[in-house]
């Protein structure tokens, strides 16, 4: 199944936010901004991916394009993997491999699992939902189901990412599962959509990756409909109880984020680009200044443990609770506009 094509009365210029048109079959305008279709997926970023440039990304989805034909989704996958993704190590490549074929289920558990922490449900009615960084697009079709239970039938589910490649991805999954969805190409800090367009927008592991955390916030705030929610994680950068998600080093947060890059490369982890962990502290300064009604959960203990730093933990939970939440692995978020 093919999914649905953004409605141009809805999707919007992400620099002038006034209406586009369509100029053609690949090419959609606005006054003298001019923004290509790549394969039938509108490309409204302003500006490249951080890990590669629009020119080599362009020929990395020619040849995604090329061979998808003859592929189901785990064969496309593959292909990127082996063949387009240029991870030389072998190991490495299966590593890579597996996790991306793991997605299918472990996108649907962390849903439901950042659902069930920050205790937020779809209300009953008609839906319009967002998966802001949708990536390779493994949620879209738990979005739809649970809009559905919620009371709708046909909701409209939307995913954007920076990345092409993945969206590329993302479409073959979805024609393979038969969902109905729209992929869009942009920016987390200029969405391409209207003013109150969403009633629920979904983001896991996202706004580690943004290059403003306001304007990320921001957008988001606009592109909700009164009453509206975004659910999202952010790992904490002043983590004790779990290395740096993205390289593995330990206390890696600890450092000026001016040695982070070079530190990560001595330590043979590579590049630390297009990341920026937050603390607890600038975690609630962002969300104060766009959103007023938050909630910021942390990883708790078990209320029930009966070991003795169990039971000490919770007999001192009024000091021992804000503390384990400055230095807890991870913190997710409900804010409602």
């Amino acid at each position: 199944m093919q999914p649905d094509l953004p409605d141009l009365e809805t999707l919007l210029c992400p620099r002038s936010y006034r209406p586009l048109r369509a100029d053609g079959p690949d090419k959609l305008v606005c006054g003298e901004h001019v923004y290509p279709v790549v394969h039938g997926i509108p490309d409204l970023r302003l500006f490249d991916p951080p890990y590669v440039s629009r020119e080599e990304e362009l020929a990395r989805v020619e040849r995604l394009i090329g061979a998808e034909a003859g592929l189901d989704y785990e064969g496309l996958v593959r292909f990127y993997v082996n063949e387009v993704e240029g991870i030389a190590d072998a190991r490495q490549r299966q590593k890579s491999l597996a996790h991306r074929l793991s997605l299918r289920e472990r996108a649907k558990h962390r849903l439901h699992e950042l659902l069930a922490d920050t205790a937020f449900a779809l209300p009953s009615g008609r839906h319009v939902v967002l998966d802001l960084g949708c990536g390779s697009g493994e949620a879209l079709g738990e979005l739809a189901r649970l809009a559905a239970i919620a009371g709708d039938p046909q909701p409209r589910v939307v995913g954007i990412d920076i990345s092409l490649e993945e969206l590329v991805l993302a479409r073959k999954l979805l024609q393979q599962e038969g969902i109905a969805a729209t992929l869009v190409a942009g920016c987390a800090e200029a969405l391409p959509f209207r003013d109150d367009e969403f009633t629920f927008i979904f983001s896991p592991d996202v706004i580690e990756h943004v290059t403003d955390v306001d304007a990320y916030l921001g957008e988001a705030q606009r592109t909700l409909r009164p009453g509206g929610a975004i659910v999202l994680n952010s790992p904490n950068r002043y983590s004790l109880f779990a290395p740096e998600p993205h390289n593995g080093l330990w206390l890696f947060g600890f450092l000026p984020r001016a040695w982070m890059d070079p530190a990560s490369r001595l330590c043979g982890r590579g590049p630390y680009v297009g990341k920026r962990l937050l603390s607890l502290a600038e975690l609630r300064s962002g969300l104060a200044a766009r959103f007023p009604r938050h909630v910021v959960r942390g990883r708790d203990s078990n209320p029930g443990a009966r070991s003795l730093p169990g039971r000490l933990y919770h007999a001192t939970r009024g000091v021992s609770v804000p503390l384990a939440a400055r230095v807890c692995p991870m913190h997710n978020v409900v804010a409602v506009k």
